[in-house]
């Protein structure tokens, strides 16, 4: 008799670390969900997958070497059940000095949703159009220099406005062209040819509002410009690593942002 053993798969992990925006291959990694152990298959790039496990939402741990614990919820019903992927990002510990020495901003701000970042110093490529064909929303881009390559991979990145003093989120879905992609959702505001594209990094607000971000220290000039979220609102400040770091007020300087202008509202102008 032949017996049958049917493997499902539950969820892949991306491991993603948010200094870089790139996959976090470090082999020496734990994942657990209270006191069980899980075990799954690591398939490189950074991507863990985790077969039959209970289709009941829950919390894991997750513990990689060089980088600090995170816990992640996994919510069944909001993966894709195609492919369930979920982007996990991962700071880098103290200790990790791959890629350059560590600077880390943290605090306490009440009712502090989200934070994150965008480094001035390094644009990926450049924004050329956006537009819709075929039922796909494609974005074109621009080198930033002739004949350069430009490497977007199927996550999230920030298209800075001409002012400089706020970005846009967008996501990619995949790469048509050299120099086009598709995103997930049409832009909400007006852009111009030549406003550049920049890879996000990510922090970790908690439930009480304490929050801390960290950058690698790999230049002599580390501006960058902060984005959160509260209850309240939207706000955008900059920030010199260099000059600025540990325990601040993260209010300071910080401008507090109303939608950009829309596509219709411009052309209507």
């Amino acid at each position: 008799m032949t017996t049958v053993i049917k493997a499902t798969l539950s969820v892949v992990l991306h491991l993603i670390d948010t200094t870089t925006g790139r996959e976090v291959n470090e082999s020496i990694a734990r994942f657990s969900s209270g006191d069980q152990i899980l075990r799954p298959l690591d398939k490189g790039d950074g991507n863990w997958l985790f077969i039959n496990l209970s289709k009941e939402d829950f919390l894991m741990h997750i513990s990689v070497n060089g980088y600090d614990d995170a816990d992640v919820n996994i919510t069944f019903e909001t993966l894709d059940p195609r492919m369930p992927l979920l982007d996990v990002f991962l700071m880098p510990s103290e200790k990790n000095r791959v890629g350059g020495e560590v600077l880390k901003i943290c605090g306490t701000l009440p009712e502090l949703c989200a934070i994150e970042a965008i480094n001035l110093n390094r644009p990926i490529c450049g924004f050329s159009s956006a537009i819709e064909k075929r039922g796909k929303q494609l974005m074109n881009l621009i080198p930033r220099s002739a004949g350069g390559r430009i490497e977007l991979e199927s996550m999230k990145y920030a298209l800075l406005s001409e002012t400089k003093e706020r970005y846009e989120v967008f996501e990619v879905l995949e790469k048509e062209t050299q120099t086009c992609v598709t995103i997930r959702s049409p832009m909400t505001s007006e852009h111009k040819a030549n406003e550049l594209i920049f890879r996000i990094i990510y922090g970790r607000a908690g439930p009480e509002g304490d929050f801390s971000l960290k950058v690698r220290d790999d230049s002599t000039n580390s501006n960058y410009l902060i984005h959160f979220s509260t209850k309240d609102g939207e706000y955008f400040r900059p920030l010199d690593f260099h000059l600025q770091n540990g325990d601040i007020d993260l209010m300071e300087d910080a401008i507090k942002v109303e939608p950009l202008p829309g596509k219709d509202e411009v052309n209507n102008e």
